[in-house]
């Protein structure tokens, strides 16, 4: 078994890779701000080390010793902190660490749609951790992944934000096409690129076994939560605005303009079959699961 880093493991897709990593017997260490949100991985055998995954000498300490780096690091809005600094100058730091300690390999997790376009902040943040990384000279796999779905966060948070009163509502048209991928299935094929050297230097675009609009998802989600509202499709040229002031006035703004804007363009991997082809397995169809696994859970007396 490997001897493991891994970074951004408290976050919402980080903490299924960290169990997983220690399920199949890794020897994972996590670096963390905040160690107390890492005591389930502890507990669990983890090693935890705290520090901050944007301090070039934190990350290069903790990564002294181990044979891979997965990172998970990266922020979808631009504040608190940037995506300069977290989406951009994280991977080059990661790079240089990894680099400096003389790992084998780096797995570095981005999006699909990640690519240098002014209208697009996010993935073109994405992208240019991307470079980064590559610049270092370090082994690497990138893995850009389309909507990854789990019981909790992600995409969930924003369906229950979008019950706004007697609405549904959804941003721009919903009928872009998406290729989600559980959870669960995103973390195996996070461990599983570990041991596949053939994919080192390579941008690997990853989904589940359909495809299917947003507005489609939503509906999986007001079906599991027995919410019977009436959806209102918002305009995205009508939503951009509002969302541009939102976000001047809010700490946590309900939508941002770049969320907005992102939401509208279609995310699907290279091929219906990406993850099969690369790995040899065939994720789980997210439409059979969501009906279960969305509905609210009780409320604890």
């Amino acid at each position: 078994m490997a001897r493991i880093l891994l970074l951004g493991s408290t976050g919402f897709f980080g903490r299924g890779v960290a169990h997983k990593l220690i399920d199949g017997g890794h020897q994972l260490r996590v670096l963390v701000r905040d160690p107390m949100k890492a005591a389930a991985f502890k507990i669990r055998g983890a090693q935890v080390v705290v520090g901050d995954a944007l301090n070039p000498a934190a990350v290069t300490q903790a990564a002294q010793g181990v044979d891979h780096i997965i990172s998970l690091v990266a922020v979808r809005r631009n504040r608190p902190q940037s995506y300069l600094a977290v989406n951009v100058d994280g991977p080059r730091i990661l790079g240089q660490a990894a680099k400096a300690a003389g790992v084998k390999s780096v797995v570095l997790i981005s999006a699909i749609g990640a690519r240098p376009d002014p209208h697009f902040k996010y993935f073109t943040s994405r992208w240019m951790g991307e470079q980064e990384l590559a610049k270092s000279g370090v082994a690497g796999t990138i893995l850009r992944f389309s909507f990854v779905l789990a019981e909790d966060g992600g995409m969930l948070d924003d369906f229950e934000r979008a019950i706004v009163g007697p609405f549904a509502v959804i941003p721009g048209t919903g009928l872009a096409q998406m290729q989600p991928i559980l959870r669960e299935d995103a973390a195996r094929c996070v461990i599983e690129t570990i041991d596949k050297p053939e994919l080192l230097g390579k941008i690997v675009e990853l989904g589940g076994p359909e495809v299917v609009t947003y507005e489609a998802i939503f509906d999986w989600f007001l079906q599991a939560r027995g919410i019977k509202k009436r959806k209102l499709k918002l305009p995205a040229a009508l939503l951009v605005p509002v969302a541009t002031v939102m976000e001047t006035l809010m700490v946590k703004p309900p939508i941002t303009p770049d969320e907005v804007n992102m939401i509208q363009l279609p995310n699907v991997a290279e091929g219906i079959d990406s993850v099969s082809a690369r790995f040899g397995w065939r994720p789980t169809a997210p439409s059979s699961w969501a009906t279960s696994h969305w509905q609210k859970a009780p409320a604890h007396k």
